[in-house]
């Protein structure tokens, strides 16, 4: 059978009342913050999702005015915690590893190495210099094509005012050769 070991006398202090009633009150009043805070995210009315937070204050309240010769609990007797028995540490073994076995990281030529030769200022300008022309043949491919939709839309214009004109010639010959 496995031998009992009494847990720490840490454990099995008694609160005095003042201690335990310092205790109640911060538990209750931070329960009574967080209930508040979700009682202010009710929108509308409810019959079960009423103000929690005022019944928690109204205890908290009546804790505080209370004194402590008359609120002494009644208090059970502490029930021994089993401390789980020690285990025995298992020696492990480090791989002995050689010293001549170590081999340094092979590197190449171009790792951490900088290579002056180039002038990446230069290329950048180049790329951005590309860049530009391109949106510059863009820039005037939009100009072109406004240009002919402008035109569009007027020959369009002409071109409905005309047939509207022969319409109307055509409706003006029509009631003419009615009247004769």
């Amino acid at each position: 059978m496995e031998k009992q070991e009494q847990a720490p006398s840490s454990f099995e202090r008694q609160l005095t009342p003042e201690e335990e009633k310092a205790v109640l009150i911060n538990f209750m009043g931070s329960t009574y913050g967080e209930v508040k805070k979700l009682d202010g995210n009710i929108v509308s009315n409810s019959t079960s999702l009423g103000n929690r937070s005022d019944s928690i204050k109204q205890h908290i309240e009546q804790i505080v005015k209370s004194s402590t010769t008359n609120t002494t609990p009644v208090r059970e007797q502490p029930i021994p915690v089993q401390a789980p028995a020690p285990i025995a540490p298992v020696p492990v073994q480090a791989p002995q590893i050689p010293l001549n076995s170590i081999t340094e990281p092979v590197s190449t030529d171009n790792q951490l190495t900088f290579n002056f030769d180039t002038n990446e200022k230069a290329e950048l300008f180049t790329l951005i210099e590309k860049i530009l022309t391109r949106l510059d043949r863009l820039h005037r491919k939009v100009d072109e094509l406004t240009l002919v939709h402008s035109d569009f839309i007027q020959t369009y214009r002409q071109a409905q005012e005309i047939v509207a004109k022969k319409k109307s010639a055509s409706k003006g010959e029509a009631s003419t050769k009615k009247e004769n």
